[in-house]
């Protein structure tokens, strides 16, 4: 039988009919920054990712090394097992001297694996231990030539160690000669070490002789060593003409990323004159020489399909794809014909313009714009030690704030993200702003443009009343204004006659970066409504008919209790997967056929959303705890009054101003119909998860930072449903209908409930009696100087029980 490596789905013969195997090099934290950052980030989808990347590439093996400093290589190792066994086709290469870790991966892995590596340079003391797990296991093993004395450096002495590995391997320890994978190392010629200039040599000469000396034995290298500290493009082709030179001496693996190795007959005369000429010393001069030719030579790189395309185009591709893998080494390609400046604002800003075209037509979903936006911030990270002293003087400047009293800040980090990384100076001062510090901060940082956020009812109010003091101290820059309670026409009617200067609605992060384009171009204007109807034609509400002889529930107790022990599983059951899918994430169909909307959610929401999920569960990123309570009440016009033992306590509710005249007062009973409950609660899922997408918003990495601020959100929202559930089980008022839990499309249930700080009960000032009937301080929550509530993550709601309550805004 063939010496052969398996992975669940297929075997590989290790010596294949056209050399080498190819053995992915990509998932090593050492080696991959992309593949550390996912490692660190324990996103393991991400490792997935690259390799299953490595094996579209054509890595036939996948090397699987997770040692690293501070982390711990036996469980990671175990993690990655599991997952890789089951998504990938190739077999794997578990890299790591540790027998421990190799004793506790091996048994999880469900076909014949390698083990790399196994050496003298503890004199053998781990070697033992490795080949008996090997050969219980059935697994190949990669044996470096390094001893006491170090790393074998010339011919003689990698065959002397390789020959002293043989010995324990096989004849003591009973492997077979073709279980040995021999690395004979190699070292770079491109450092100018005079002690280096053989190393090629070196290395090609003791394949031959080991392949002679201790016959059915295999060979591997790490081929891209001999390259390291060129340029991208020259290692590229430099390690092709090793490897073919290094197969032609009877290697038969190669480590290797797949994508970055040429065809030897696509590499032309000249390129292979100089890589041969260093490889084989043949000139003092080699080095220089090789230097000087690649650094004139136009370079490309590899495009899908094999393809090169220039590193411009190269560039762009990788902003509109949001891949950021392998860009430090395409940014260094570049700084050899472009100055890093130019780079960020001739390539990247470009490539960015394009992504907000396309994200404007609808071709493009806002999670991949912010994946796009990752690969802008990390570009210029990477550009930023080798750029003069900019002068941002010329970049339009913009102040972004959240109004005073709301704390979230979502929208206005959004906007922060596509704005910064669309060339434009942001400075970003928070949330809950007051509007005297927003006029002190334009003044001070002498900004071009005001973009101001908030998302509840309260916060638009407030956004009115703040630019009749911007008016009043002099500002002179135009107004931005976005947020959830937000419209077109309350920033036209409302807001633009407050301020002299244009004052403009901005329905999404998009609007604002078009607002921003057109204040250069001298055409921002301030919004305008058409009003569509004459008011003294229209006619007058019509109030609802409700029916007044309904059954009061039974209430399990009066006054408040607090609920701590909830499952945070259970949330999920409740979870409004169309809300979070579509309108927290972005994910909507757009142009997209059913057919290819129906692809992006099998393929990348659902797996999205299951990693999150066990992250979330396993990690314990939620605390749900309710505090809650039922209390005797009466209805007094649009009051509610709420009787409890520290007194009565008053919420005043609006009316509809049009038909059907609606407002919460109007479910309840009045003094003198007498006997009517009202239902409380205050949800949260703890701080945990915001601190969580705060460090993420920090760290740049914006498309988790939404996907995990999206989540929480909506599953804040499903306890509220879980709660509401709760308490009308307790009122036996009707039972959940059967998916209820699932659909949230038709009610199925009676009564309703109604979020503080929303349409139908907009006050925040309700939060002061609600918070002295419930208590929701023994929970966590607290209250702000404006009534709205942290940890961001919680709600409150009042709950109706009348058959006829429904949601409604005024």
């Amino acid at each position: 039988m063939k010496p052969s490596v398996s992975s669940l789905y297929q075997a590989v013969e290790l010596n294949q009919d056209i050399p080498p195997l190819l053995l992915g090099e990509r998932c090593n934290p050492n080696g991959s920054k992309a593949f550390r950052e996912a490692l660190l980030a324990e996103d393991w989808d991400g490792c997935l990712k690259i390799a299953l990347d490595q094996e579209a590439r054509g890595a036939q093996v996948l090397d699987l090394c997770v040692a690293y400093a501070g982390r711990d290589e036996a469980a990671d190792m175990q993690q990655l097992t599991r997952l890789f066994a089951g998504s990938c086709k190739a077999p794997l290469m578990f890299d790591s001297t540790s027998p421990e870790t190799l004793e506790q991966v091996l048994p999880l892995y469900p076909g014949r694996a390698i083990i790399n590596s196994i050496n003298l340079e503890d004199g053998g003391a781990h070697l033992g231990r490795i080949c008996r797990l090997a050969k219980k296991y059935g697994a190949a093993v990669v044996a470096l030539t390094i001893d006491q004395q170090g790393m074998a450096l010339t011919c003689e002495r990698k065959v002397a160690v390789a020959k002293e590995i043989y010995a324990l391997a096989v004849d003591k320890h009973g492997l077979r000669p073709q279980d040995m994978l021999f690395d004979l190392l190699t070292f770079t010629v491109g450092s100018g070490d005079e002690t280096m200039r053989t190393a090629a040599m070196e290395t090609l000469q003791a394949i031959r002789q080991v392949k002679q000396e201790l016959p059915g034995v295999g060979f591997t290298l790490g081929v891209s060593n001999i390259s390291f500290g060129l340029r991208p493009a020259a290692r590229k082709v430099l390690n092709s003409v090793f490897l073919h030179k290094a197969i032609a001496a009877g290697l038969n693996t190669a480590i290797v990323d797949a994508a970055k190795v040429l065809p030897y007959a696509a590499i032309s005369e000249e390129d292979r004159k100089v890589c041969l000429d260093l490889l084989f010393n043949r000139d003092p001069d080699a080095l220089m020489a090789f230097i000087d030719h690649f650094e004139t030579a136009v370079e490309t790189v590899e495009a899908e399909g094999g393809r090169g395309i220039l590193a411009e185009e190269a560039l762009r591709q990788k902003v509109l794809k949001g891949d950021k893998e392998g860009l430090e080494d395409l940014l260094t390609t570049l700084r050899g014909r472009w100055r890093p400046l130019d780079i960020i604002n001739d390539l990247l800003v470009a490539a960015m313009r394009e992504v907000g075209e396309l994200f404007g037509r609808g071709e493009l979903l806002l999670p991949f714009v912010l994946q796009s936006a990752e690969v802008m911030k990390k570009s210029v990270t990477l550009l930023a030690p080798y750029m003069e002293k900019a002068d941002d003087e010329a970049k339009t400047s913009i102040l972004l704030a959240t109004v005073s009293g709301d704390v979230h800040d979502i929208g206005k980090n959004l906007v922060d993200i596509i704005l910064s990384n669309n060339g434009f100076k942001v400075h970003d001062i928070g949330i809950k702003v007051p509007a005297e510090e927003i006029i002190s901060k334009a003044r001070e940082l002498q900004v071009d443009v005001i973009g101001l956020s908030g998302l509840l009812v309260k916060s638009a109010l407030l956004m009115k009343d703040n630019l009749t003091q911007f008016q009043a101290a002099g500002l002179t820059q135009p107004i931005l204004l976005g947020g959830a309670a937000l419209t077109p026409k309350f920033v036209a009617q409302d807001c633009v006659p407050n301020y002299q200067q244009p004052v403009v609605y901005c329905a999404d992060a998009f609007a604002g970066l078009k607002s921003i384009r057109a204040f250069e171009e001298g055409k921002l204007a301030a919004t305008t409504w058409e009003q569509r109807a004459i008011a003294a034609n229209r006619p007058g509400p019509q109030q609802e008919v409700l029916e007044r002889s309904w059954s009061v529930p039974e209430v399990p107790f009066l006054g408040c209790q607090q609920v701590t022990d909830i499952d945070a599983e259970k949330l999920f059951a409740y979870l409004n997967e169309a809300a979070l899918f579509r309108g927290r994430w972005g994910y909507r169909r757009g142009k997209m056929s059913k057919e290819e909307y129906a692809v992006l959610h099998r393929d990348t929401i659902l797996p999205l959303f299951a990693r999150l999920k066990s992250q979330v569960l396993e990690e314990d990123w939620l605390q749900p705890q309710v505090s809650y309570g039922y209390f005797d009440c009466y209805s007094m016009e649009n009051q509610l009054v709420v009787q409890s033992e520290s007194g009565e306590k008053r919420f005043i509710f609006p009316r509809q101003q049009s038909s059907p005249g609606l407002c919460i007062a109007d479910y309840y009973r009045t003094a003198e119909e007498e006997g009517d409950k009202v239902g409380f609660f205050v949800v949260t899922i703890g701080a945990q998860l915001s601190k969580i997408t705060q460090q993420l918003y920090a760290d740049n990495l914006y498309h988790d930072y939404l996907m995990i601020h999206g989540l929480g959100v909506e599953l804040t929202d499903a306890l509220a449903q879980y709660w509401h559930e709760q308490m009308r089980i307790e009122m036996r008022i009707q039972q959940p209908q059967q998916g209820e839990m699932t659909a949230h499309v038709a009610q199925g249930y009676q009564g309703s409930r109604y979020g503080f700080g929303y349409p139908a009960c907009p006050d925040l000032d309700a939060h002061l009696p609600l918070f002295e009937l419930l208590q929701p301080e023994k929970i966590g929550v607290s209250l702000t100087e404006s009534y709205e509530m942290v940890p961001e993550m919680s709600t409150s709601a009042i709950i109706a029980h009348h058959p006829q309550a429904k949601y409604f805004s005024v």
